[in-house]
């Protein structure tokens, strides 16, 4: 008779292995599936950034389409194609229905995806919402037809199960497309696939995205740049962010023969003086074999690393967005708000955090068609991915909140929290690894050293944010002004000289000494021949002055137009035109004008003047050129501008306004500025 099983024997036999499958089958909220909104908005994340990925490696200017329909009240189908190098048939499977599975988890570089979960888990949720397979469309350039599969994952054994498979002469020359059905929901605004779309398209200007919705509606967010980003460079593990088990993996599984060669040419920031220091540190013959180093000579080993100085970890694994590009994908996308002020981006130098080097950019608008009396937008992305989620919770918004906006001119109920007020913050982190605070990587977690940079970026934008909005305060101010002098000083000018019989005198003199700024006005005039926009500069300010003028105009618009005098240059795809201006000299004033054909459909509102060679609180009528145009202004321009300012220093020397937070910053971080 068989004796009865202990309850250790009885547990013991319910023991088996859980696959990675299986576990996020049964906690898909881990990855972003825990409702149906977000569902579909991380299924459209998870393509989109694979296509960018690939087109990036294989240094193709991403080219994205996402088609979203409705298959039935609560079934949605998505569809994401890109024009990528395509994918091995053989592959294929794998990429797509294995999770855990992918080719940057163990490259030290920047990538959107590293994990080997994203698409994947995508796939896992329509199996099993609708029991639906992906359908995966591929093409790689050497190959006629592109593969056709069908697939479903074998969630207990983490495998992929081939349902069909077919070819189709497909009209692209290489490409991937993901088709999958799955249980969700479409919502416009807020952490919509719409939204998520939007800030893609403005850290990556250099991308084409093309959303169809379910009622047909397509929006397109049109490349700004046609230069890829900077390549981020795969490099060597540095001992900063070593763990003992790591280091014993890298030990066990190096060619090289010596121990010295190993730190030298397997790891990263070891000099030769270095390896030197550590073997005498650590008492390691430079001839050891690597593998023999076990135990507690590893544990030796690791803390000769840690003590040694080191080169920093370099910088060229981060891939960053860059001033110009972040300048030009907000313009980009924003167009249509119009904001009246471009903060010059911020980029702070890389730092190094547990090993890994990051950094931290950050770009502000503000003003134009943006909300004043609602919280300001955070938009906040890792690796040039969007975070759409968890907000409260990232280290970004803590350090946009901890920082005191009333300073710089926002609204902030007792100094911290999320400021009010028209503006627009953005914020990116760039690291070859992210701290998220989970496997759905909607959050940076809070950390000292990514907290710091935070806080001085964020300060850098906000002092500009300052200077514009003082600035815009001495302007209105002064047009206010300028206005009340030329409607009243005319008037008591012709009293006065009629007074005492004689002719009313030319004020402009006058004016010049009080208002000290250079006056723009434009006019539309409608006649039975044409529609005349003329301009008239002149400079109200003691000192002479050359200037050029920048004029924007809708492209349709500005095919129609005659230049008189002829610009300087033009940009006809984009509606610009500039003018070099002759030297005006104090009174001085100079014309210009723009016609169209009678009838035309003109208004002064589609019309945008810029001025550049004199600072922005001396102009009246028009705004300072934008920093994202990159124009390179005549070297005419750039000596006298030069030459305004220093007289005007030499002027007001010793009332300018102190910087404290440019003061705070030095001495806190003096060592690293």
């Amino acid at each position: 008779m068989t004796p009865p099983q202990t309850i250790a024997q009885q547990l013991a036999a319910k023991q088996r292995e859980i696959s990675v499958a299986e576990f996020f089958e049964r906690n898909r909220q881990i990855l972003g599936f825990d409702n149906l909104q977000r569902a579909l908005l991380t299924t459209v994340k998870e393509g989109v950034d694979n296509s960018v990925d690939a087109c990036e490696e294989a240094s193709i200017l991403p080219d994205v389409l996402v088609e979203i329909s409705k298959e039935s009240e609560d079934r949605i189908g998505v569809a994401v194609t890109d024009n990528g190098p395509g994918i091995l048939r053989k592959e294929i499977p794998n990429v797509f229905a294995r999770l855990l599975y992918g080719s940057r988890f163990h490259s030290n570089r920047q990538a959107r995806g590293q994990q080997g979960i994203g698409i994947s888990a995508a796939v896992l949720y329509a199996n099993l919402t609708t029991a639906r397979p992906a359908r995966i469309t591929s093409k790689v350039e050497e190959e006629e037809a592109a593969h056709v599969l069908e697939l479903v994952i074998d969630t207990q054994k983490n495998l992929p199960k081939v349902v069909s498979e077919g070819l189709d002469l497909w009209d692209r020359p290489h490409g991937t497309r993901v088709e999958l059905v799955l249980k969700a929901r479409y919502t416009r605004g807020r952490q919509s696939p719409l939204d998520y779309l939007r800030g893609t398209a403005i850290v990556n200007p250099h991308a084409r995205i093309v959303l169809v919705e379910p009622d047909g509606t397509r929006v397109t967010f049109e490349r700004a740049s046609t230069d890829l980003p900077p390549a981020s460079k795969e490099t060597l593990p540095h001992p900063y962010g070593l763990e003992l088990g790591e280091l014993g993996y890298l030990l066990k599984g190096t060619k090289r023969a010596t121990l010295a060669e190993f730190l030298a040419k397997d790891l990263q920031g070891v000099s030769q003086r270095a390896v030197k220091d550590v073997l005498t540190r650590g008492s390691f013959r430079a001839n050891e074999p690597p593998a023999s180093i076990q135990g507690e000579r590893q544990e030796r080993l690791l803390t000769a690393l840690h003590e040694v100085p080191l080169v920093a970890p370099s910088p060229d694994c981060l891939s960053p967005i860059g001033s110009m590009l972040i300048k030009r994908g907000l313009r980009n996308v924003l167009g249509e708000l119009k904001p009246e002020f471009f903060a010059p981006p911020v980029s702070r130098p890389p730092k190094v955090r547990g090993g890994f080097p990051f950094m931290v950019e950050v770009g502000l608008v503000y003003g134009g068609g943006l909300p004043p009396d609602q919280p300001v937008q955070i938009l906040r992305f890792a690796n040039r991915v969007p975070l759409l989620f968890q907000q409260g919770a990232c280290a970004i918004t803590n350090a946009i909140s901890n920082l005191d906006w009333r300073r710089y001119g926002l609204d902030q109920k007792g100094g911290s929290g999320v400021p009010s007020g028209p503006a627009l913050i953005l914020v990116h982190v760039a690291s070859t690894k992210i701290p998220f605070t989970s496997e759905a990587k909607e959050a940076i977690a809070e950390d000292p050293e990514i907290d710091k940079e935070l806080t001085l970026a964020l300060q850098a934008a906000a002092r500009h944010l300052r200077t514009h909005l003082s600035r815009r305060s001495r302007r209105d101010f002064a047009n206010e002004k300028f206005t009340i002098i030329r409607r009243i000083l005319p008037k008591l000018a012709e009293k006065t000289s009629h007074l005492v019989g004689k002719p009313s005198p030319d004020l402009t003199a006058v004016i010049t000494r009080i208002m000290d700024v250079v006056n723009v006005e434009t006019q539309v005039i409608a006649e039975p021949k044409a529609v005349r926009v003329p301009v008239e500069v002149t400079n109200f300010t003691p000192r002479a002055r050359v200037l050029e003028l920048f004029v924007e105009i809708p492209p349709d618009v500005m095919a129609l137009a005659a230049f008189e005098p002829a610009p300087e240059g033009t940009e006809p795809e984009l509606g610009r035109a500039w003018w070099t201006l002759p030297k005006l000299a104090p009174n001085g004033r100079t014309k210009l004008e723009v016609a169209f054909p009678a009838k035309s459909d003109v208004d002064a509102s589609d019309f945008d003047w810029y001025i550049a060679g004199i600072d922005e609180a001396h102009v009246l009528g028009a705004d300072p050129l934008p920093g994202d145009w990159d124009v390179r202004l005549p070297r005419t321009i750039v000596e006298a501008a030069e030459m305004a300012a220093q007289e005007a220093a030499q002027e007001g020397a010793g009332e300018e306004e102190v910087d404290y937070d440019a003061a705070e910053a030095s001495a806190h971080v003096s060592d690293e500025e």
